[in-house]
This record gives structure tokens, C-alpha cells and sequence, in this order.
């Protein structure tokens, strides 16, 4: 499942309806920013996982659970309690305040809004699209979990606190060698996400090849798109 039909779907199917109401636009705009984030977001969080730490800290991010409060609706989208997670989320994942800028401007060219109006959408979607990430990963990282075996002494107090020392450290648990600890893991989240678990040359191909005339495209699409 793609990380942009996820996210319709949280809140009962209504973050759509949530997100034009809190920001006063139509919502085929809504949509089309929704749709531009969450492709943004996936592509950042792929890139993360092509290192060891970055995929251990977004394991160790999904498990600490209390994201999962936000699939229930409320206000996320003008909470600051939300708004201040979800910054942090943008900040671990993008890396720099100027990334999460460059990421809301191009989000906005594709939905024909303004840079500050999708600005002040990203926290609430980001937070909303961790939430998600984390319940869609809990079956395939709970497999890896359940043959864990434990660390006693030298746990870091949890299991995916564990695997993300693990996968940090570059070793392999229980029935997993290292190799193959961090590929599955990878698997797992790279489905919970919407991304393909493509390898540093791949990525980089696409990277360099077929994101920058695919982004284009989407801007031109959205803005064909009837606003409803």
C-alpha cells in the first residue's frame, strides 16, 4: 500500500475532509498536498533505511507507541501537542529545517497552493504518517521479535529498542545473520511505508534518473485535476 492511499484511509477515512476544513482548502487541493507529502516522505524515509542507523532509528521510532494515539482523529492537524511531535518526526526524518521547506514547496507547486499553507500541513502529516508506519509495521517486525532471543542485562528496555541496538551495532539475532536481520527488517518497514527496499545503486539510479521527470509530472496532473 502506498504511504499517500494509507493516510486517506486514517481517522476513520476522513484526514482528507480533517486537513481542507483546517486549513480552508478545497479538497481535491487537500488531496493533491497529501498525495505530493506523502510521496515526499516515503522517498526520505527509503533513503533513511539504506544505512544501519537510519533504519534502526526509525525501527526504534515505530515501537515507541505513542503515535498511535493520532489514527483515533481529533484535531491533529492543529494540536501543538501534534504540531510538536510531529516537527520532531520531520527533523528526524528530513534531517534540517531547510529540507522540510524545500519538501513543502514542491508539495505545493503539485497542488497548486501556497508554500506556507502546505508548511503548516507537514507536522500534522507527518505525524498522522508515523502512526500509520507504526501500526502497518507491528505484524512484520513482531516476527522478527518473537525469535529474538532476549538480551537480559544488556537490553535497552523494549524489543524494538533491541533490534534497533542490533541493527546499530551490525549483527545478526536469534535465526537472522546480520545480512539478513537488516534485509528483513528493511522488508517489513519498507512496506509499512510505501517505498521499495531498492539497494544504494538503485536508489541512487532513481535518485538521479526518474525522480526529477516524475515530480514534474505529478505537478502537472494535480493541476488538471478538478478541485472539489
Amino acid at each position: 500500500m502506498q504511504m499517500h492511499d494509507a493516510l486517506r484511509q486514517v481517522q476513520g477515512g476522513t484526514a482528507v475532509a480533517d486537513l481542507a476544513a483546517a486549513f480552508g482548502v478545497a479538497p481535491g487541493a487537500a488531496e493533491a498536498a497529501m498525495r505530493a507529502v506523502a510521496s515526499e516522505l516515503a522517498w526520505h524515509l527509503e533513503k533513511n533505511t539504506l544505512s544501519r542507523c537510519g533504519l534502526a532509528d526509525l525501527v526504534q521510532a515505530v515501537g515507541s507507541g505513542h503515535h498511535a494515539k493520532y489514527l483515533d482523529g481529533g484535531n491533529n492537524f492543529g494540536d501543538e501537542a501534534v504540531r510538536a511531535d510531529g516537527n520532531a518526526i520531520l527533523g528526524h526524518i528530513l534531517g534540517s529545517k531547510d529540507r522540510s521547506r524545500a519538501l513543502a514547496a514542491r508539495a505545493a507547486r503539485q497542488a497548486g497552493l501556497e508554500d506556507d499553507v502546505v508548511r503548516s500541513m507537514l507536522p500534522g502529516l507527518a505525524a498522522i504518517a508515523m502512526a500509520g508506519l507504526a501500526v502497518r509495521a507491528k505484524a512484520g517486525l513482531g516476527e522478527v521479535l518473537a525469535v529474538m532471543p532476549s538480551l537480559g542485562s544488556m537490553s535497552c528496555g523494549g524489543g524494538h529498542a533491541d533490534l534497533a541496538d542490533i541493527l546499530r551495532r551490525g549483527c545478526g539475532a536469534g535465526p537472522y545473520a546480520r545480512g539478513k536481520l537488516r534485509r528483513v527488517v528493511r522488508r517489513a518497514v519498507a512496506r509499512a511505508g510505501g517505498f521499495h527496499p531498492r539497494g544504494v545503486l538503485r536508489w541512487y539510479l532513481h535518485f538521479m534518473l526518474a525522480r526529477p521527470a516524475i515530480a514534474p509530472l505529478r505537478g502537472v496532473l494535480a493541476r488538471l485535476r478538478p478541485q472539489r
